[in-house]
């Protein structure tokens, strides 16, 4: 009787399990036909291959991976980000050094300080280097938004450990001399401007333009503090008093 009962669970699963196979094979053909599209640049054209792939075997990573790469190329970082997390939560050790993960949110990070989302792009890059703590990119992306957030100490040592891992990027000397001049410490920021120049200078021109960037986004984002802080002063009972008393 029980032989009876398992023979008839097989056969209730076999057409399951051939239609499955028979997916599996189709979604991997999508991905390969992605591929190719990407490889000519056609980004919409991978995606809606990638898409198909998916549809077809949701827990296939290297399509999430993929189209979260061919997102990524075509502006929609959110939406290659939501590709890349759900390609983790199937197989978490493609999160780890995986370039195009990092990329990813450091991209996003960058965009979030330009907006001065600042919370926003400090979550994503704390992120991007967790996957990839060997990144100078995400770490100079990091020290960025912390310079524009005035906490130019952090912004240093990020700096710091940016140059260290990639000692040929002009513009890491740059913004960590704009933080060290903000610290007070202008003979080292002179050094790391003139560093810059050294690497190439054929940038003066950009640097320049470069530092009256950062320095505009320093005090808009210094202005929109200012502006959400509460007027301690103004509702606290001493001034009130004080003002009464006047």
């Amino acid at each position: 009787m029980r032989r009876c009962a398992w023979l008839l669970i097989i056969l209730l699963l076999a057409p399951f399990n051939m239609v499955y196979a028979q997916n599996q094979r189709a979604a991997r053909e999508h991905l390969k036909r992605g591929m190719v599209r990407f490889s000519r640049g056609d980004l919409d054209g991978a995606v809606e291959e990638y898409t198909q792939a998916i549809e077809l075997d949701p827990t296939l990573t290297e399509a999430h991976i993929s189209r979260g790469k061919a997102r990524r190329a075509r502006g929609d970082l959110d939406g290659a980000i939501r590709d890349f997390e759900r390609a983790i939560e199937i197989d978490p050790r493609s999160a780890y050094n995986n370039r195009d993960i990092t990329q990813a949110y450091t991209n996003r990070g960058f965009i979030r300080a330009n907006q001065l989302d600042i919370e926003g792009a400090l979550s994503d890059l704390d992120r991007a280097i967790k996957f990839s703590p060997t990144d100078a990119d995400a770490y100079a992306k990091r020290g960025r938004a912390l310079l524009i957030n005035s906490n130019f100490e952090s912004a240093v040592a990020d700096f710091d450990h940016s140059i260290t891992l990639d000692p040929r990027n002009p513009l890491n000397y740059v913004d960590r001399g704009i933080a060290r001049f903000h610290q007070g410490r202008e003979t080292e920021a002179i050094r790391d401007f003139n560093k810059s120049l050294q690497l190439n200078g054929d940038l003066r021109l950009f640097l320049q333009l470069h530092i009256m960037e950062l320095e505009m986004l320093i005090k808009e984002a210094q202005q929109k503090r200012q502006a959400t802080q509460p007027r301690i002063a103004r509702a606290s009972p001493s001034a009130q008093h004080q003002t009464s008393g006047t």
